[in-house]
């Protein structure tokens, strides 16, 4: 025979008739996460600024891209199949399209200048929550070779371009003279920068833009292959324009004056 159920009066407890809640939803007290001055606000505060400044950092990159596209066709294939003054003439034509008063601020130099700061800012922000949260801060400890390219071609671009463009420009008012035969003067004027900069520009800069392009759009590890292959194959038509310009030697007459005399101010710094 079974024992008889426990009552819940036996308990303490009263059986109650089941009755739908009532409370209204101001009663309901506030979720502490949501609440005004909870951590959670300034966190999602932060969140938003990195987004912004990723995102500014991936467009700034395919914008350059196009520029760089048109630069490596003018700087790396036309001087394999063509002669020197043709080369001077397409970077003429080529300058048209890039060299004037509003694509050259904004599109070349404001896509690199972005890129560069919102490259930094990214780790400078990625440094501070690593103090934050572990009390220490290790700046280039974990640099990979994507991040290793990009900061060894800021002082390498930054070289590049004021001998090509900003030294001519405060000595010319322009670069109308500067070509294919001044890099080849450079190589005998200013050999071993010239051999230590354009190499290292051809090789960092293909492979900070295809790596960097694989990673933005995802690629697979399966891409690893034809993402090295494409990089051996721009910087491979690179180097070999830059060897073919290297034997271009010299110029002569009053080009050849004009260019020892760009570059002694290089070598001097009197550069106005």
């Amino acid at each position: 025979m079974m024992p008889p159920s426990p009552s819940f009066a036996n308990f303490g407890l009263q059986l109650l008739e089941p009755s739908p809640l009532t409370t209204p939803e101001a009663s309901v007290p506030e979720n502490p996460v949501f609440r005004a001055g909870s951590p959670e606000g300034p966190r999602r505060t932060r969140m938003t600024h990195y987004r912004a400044v990723f995102k500014s950092q991936q467009i700034s990159s395919y914008v350059f891209t196009g520029f760089l596209g048109i630069h490596w066709f003018t700087t790396g294939i036309l001087p394999l199949v063509s002669n020197p003054e043709a080369v001077d003439n397409s970077l003429l034509l080529s300058r048209v399209l890039y060299q004037n008063e509003f694509i050259e601020p904004c599109i070349v130099l404001g896509s690199v200048g972005t890129h560069v700061l919102s490259g930094v800012a990214l780790r400078v922000i990625r440094r501070a929550q690593q103090y934050k949260n572990f009390d220490q801060i290790i700046w280039f400890k974990d640099l990979n070779i994507l991040q290793g390219t990009g900061y060894l071609l800021i002082p390498t671009v930054a070289i590049h371009f004021g001998i090509i463009r900003l030294l001519p420009f405060l000595k010319d008012g322009g670069s109308e003279s500067i070509g294919i035969k001044f890099l080849g003067h450079g190589f005998v004027q200013l050999r071993y920068l010239s051999w230590l900069i354009y190499p290292t520009l051809a090789v960092a800069s293909t492979f900070h833009v295809v790596q960097g392009w694989a990673r933005w759009q995802g690629y697979p590890k399966r891409w690893k292959s034809p993402t090295a292959c494409l990089i051996a194959i721009v910087s491979g038509v690179w180097l070999a324009s830059i060897v073919r310009i290297s034997r271009i030697g010299r110029a002569v007459g009053h080009l050849g004056r004009h260019y020892d005399e760009l570059y002694n101010a290089v070598l001097s710094f009197s550069w106005v």
